[in-house]
């Protein structure tokens, strides 16, 4: 009976229904926004907070609490932590297992939507009554059917959010679908960044440039740093457009999540300039020029998620519990960065730190509450925080000494639902981003030219 009706309240939320679940109306129900700082570090924020250059993070920790969040040990692949992150489960539950999935063909493509078995944190916020906004979270694409809207990782990721012609052969990139004529005009141009916006954080010769801008050296592509800054930024930014424009033309949703990559794409490529003693050879083993011109582009993308924090503040109502999570840290992997005189093959300084980040603050949250958090334990303590019931595929907890006990008392949770599995279905609709995609995360160094992972 329990997984009847769990069943019959997914699939009743996602039509749009109104039914109140845990005996709470929807006028009354809390609100909750999660800003996905892709691969963010207090290794980072910590210098940053002490020198009150990250203004808006700040305000959120002395008002609410901080404590790491432990990634997987060793940290995997960010679409398979993302998955864990929202679904509550582990990789082999929820089917999310790398960036790329091999074909019977020998062929790849990239992990989607319609490959997770299990329902996401936005499946699971309405099969309760609730209603979701999601921008950019990875393998989001096809976009799902909500209460709410989608606008997938594929949205914020190339040429095709411009170009009606692409557009028209491409499916499922927002939901509902008629969103992406909406939204696509307030996508980074094809020429962005400029120089002057990437100034900020550092300069960049002519060549090097070029090298950011696009290269056609495919062998040099595989890893090639300044072409992930520039797609991180442009991803980033066409990521915020959006979310910034849904909050302020819709109401907002129970939950709202938006993706914020920055902070991954130059910790993985430009460590060696922000932190050169973690190189091999120690600071003289990275180049004296890389050292002076680019110091500031780790810590200057935080600056700039401060300010996308501190934007998506002004726009949340007062009310709303807001979460900065992001799924693991970074720390110098022992590279120098590369060659100067190669500059399309630059990065490669950075990985994975098991300890990333975790920031609240808000109605439900305990001024300077403590836990020991995992990523297994977001969901549950999101839906917690939206005094909606937990699941039963939870392998995490709610992290209770985070919660303020009045929210508690005043939203306390009903019994975990028994939520059906999803079927995944790798007959996905056909989509023209693909191609585009593949490119990035070969920049990235996450894909290797014959397109399977690393």
């Amino acid at each position: 009976m329990r997984a009847a009706a769990a069943l019959a309240l997914l699939l009743a939320a996602c039509g749009g229904s109104e039914a109140p679940v845990g005996g709470q109306s929807a006028s009354a129900r809390p609100k909750v926004a999660i800003l996905c700082a892709d691969g963010a570090t207090f290794a980072v924020i910590d210098p940053l907070l002490a020198a009150g250059k990250l203004p808006h993070i700040a305000d959120l920790i002395a008002r609410g609490a901080r404590c790491v969040l432990q990634s997987a040990d060793p940290p995997k692949a960010s679409p398979v932590l993302w998955a864990t992150i929202f679904t509550g489960a582990s990789k082999e539950q929820h089917g999310i297992l790398s960036f790329t999935a091999l074909q019977p063909d020998g062929s790849t493509r990239i992990y989607g939507s319609t490959d997770r078995k299990l329902p996401a944190l936005w499946n699971l916020v309405c099969a309760r009554g609730g209603t979701a906004g999601v921008v950019g979270n990875l393998n989001t694409w096809p976009a799902e059917a909500v209460d709410g809207y989608v606008v997938s990782d594929r949205f914020a990721r190339g040429d095709y959010g411009r170009d009606p012609a692409v557009r028209a052969v491409s499916s499922r990139v927002t939901y509902p679908e008629a969103l992406l004529d909406e939204l696509h005009p307030l996508l980074p141009g094809p020429d962005a960044p400029s120089r002057e916006e990437l100034a900020r954080l550092g300069t960049f010769t002519d060549a090097e440039w070029t090298a950011l801008q696009h290269s056609n050296d495919a062998d040099a592509e595989l890893r090639n740093g300044l072409l992930a800054l520039r797609f991180g930024w442009t991803t980033q930014q066409g990521n915020l457009a959006a979310a910034l424009h849904l909050l302020e033309t819709r109401p907002q949703p129970d939950v709202f999540i938006v993706f914020l990559e920055l902070t991954d794409r130059v910790g993985h490529h430009f460590w060696h300039a922000y932190r050169p003693e973690d190189a091999a050879g120690g600071a003289e083993a990275v180049p004296a020029e890389w050292r002076e011109r680019w110091s500031n582009v780790v810590p200057g993308a935080y600056e700039v998620l401060d300010e996308a924090v501190g934007a998506l503040l002004e726009r949340l109502g007062p009310d709303t519990t807001v979460f900065i999570v992001s799924d693991h840290g970074m720390q110098g992997s022992g590279g120098n960065g590369g060659d100067p005189a190669q500059p399309s093959a630059v990065g490669g300084s950075g990985k994975h730190h098991r300890d990333g980040v975790l920031i609240a603050a808000g109605p439900a949250i305990r001024r300077e509450g403590y836990a020991v958090a995992t990523i297994w334990d977001v969901a549950p303590t999101v839906l917690a925080a939206l005094g909606l019931p937990g699941s039963e595929q939870f392998e995490g907890r709610v992290l209770a000494t985070l919660l303020d006990p009045r929210f508690v008392a005043a939203h306390p949770q009903a019994a975990p639902l028994a939520d059906p599995p999803t079927v995944p279905s790798p007959d996905a609709p056909e989509s023209g981003p693909q191609a585009q995609y593949l490119e990035q995360l070969q920049a990235f160094g996450y894909v290797g030219g014959d397109g399977r992972d690393r």
